[in-house]
């Protein structure tokens, strides 16, 4: 899925608050469809970048403002060559944490924007992750995700059907083993190729891809509590560590051990008493 031999390199910072991570990405590289299990919210530091998102296909430039909702599929290719970014992940508790439990279910309404705003706290947020100090990083992300996080339009237009649902739920209760594809007709009632069509069309993937994202996010939860990758692979079903380590740099720009090292040794009190 991308170009041999694209130039990337991708940092992540020392844990400062639970459930949070920064990650700096420069990289030439084109991203599969994917989604994620938090919050993403960063800013385009240089070059361009476009992908398809929930709100169809946008580009950002420089300055811009980059957003993605959980279990939000979207990928993500070079507008020229080389484009940089930085992104704070947020776990949904985080968020409820810092927000309320409301808050926490709701979605960003948009997947790029340019707002100076939000852009200046953006930056207050990432200089205090960077240098370690949890109670600014507190104070901006609260900043940031109040004014990110808008309340949610009415409707739902864009949820997937039943049908579709019951095949996610499939994937969510048995991760390790996805659906085959006669599986998949079943639960839908439909033909073969009239389920893979609709699920395609109502979540962005199809289930073999979805399954494998959902397994890909699961892995990485894992990671940052300290699972072993090996043991991570053999739970979650993927042939062996090497497949693990494939898919994993793939979708996030560096390898499990790696992730690991970075992520599992967060300090789980960093925010204090559970707020709700």
């Amino acid at each position: 899925m991308r170009p041999r031999g694209a130039a990337h390199q991708t940092e992540i910072a020392p844990a400062c608050l639970p459930g949070v991570d920064l990650i700096s990405v420069s990289s030439e590289r084109l991203f599969p469809r994917h989604a994620h299990g938090q919050f993403g919210i960063g800013l385009m530091r240089s070059g361009g970048h476009k992908s398809w998102s929930a709100v169809g296909a946008v580009e950002a430039v420089p300055g811009d403002v980059l957003a993605v909702s959980p279990e939000e599929l979207h990928d993500g290719a070079p507008l020229d060559r080389f484009r940089t970014w930085d992104m704070i992940y947020v776990e949904p508790a985080a968020v409820k944490r810092l927000l309320g439990r409301e808050a926490a279910a709701r979605e960003f309404q948009f997947a790029v924007q340019s707002c100076h705003i939000l852009a200046s706290s953006l930056r207050g947020a990432f200089a205090s992750l960077s240098a370690k100090d949890p109670r600014g990083a507190q104070e901006y992300l609260t900043l940031v995700l109040a004014q990110a996080l808008r309340e949610q339009s009415e409707g739902g237009d864009n949820m997937p059907s039943p049908l579709s649902r019951r095949v996610i739920a499939r994937i969510h209760d048995q991760p390790a083993k996805p659906p085959t594809l006669d599986e998949v007709a079943a639960l839908m009632g439909m033909g073969r190729t009239g389920s893979l069509r609709r699920f395609q069309r109502e979540v962005g993937a199809t289930p073999n891809a979805y399954a494998m994202q959902y397994r890909l996010r699961l892995a990485r939860q894992a990671l940052s509590q300290g699972k072993q990758p090996g043991a991570v692979a053999a739970a979650l079903g993927f042939a062996d560590q090497s497949h693990l380590t494939r898919c994993f740099s793939r979708q996030f720009g560096l390898p499990p051990g790696r992730y690991r090292a970075a992520t599992a040794n967060i300090v789980q009190d960093s925010f204090g008493p559970e707020a709700l």
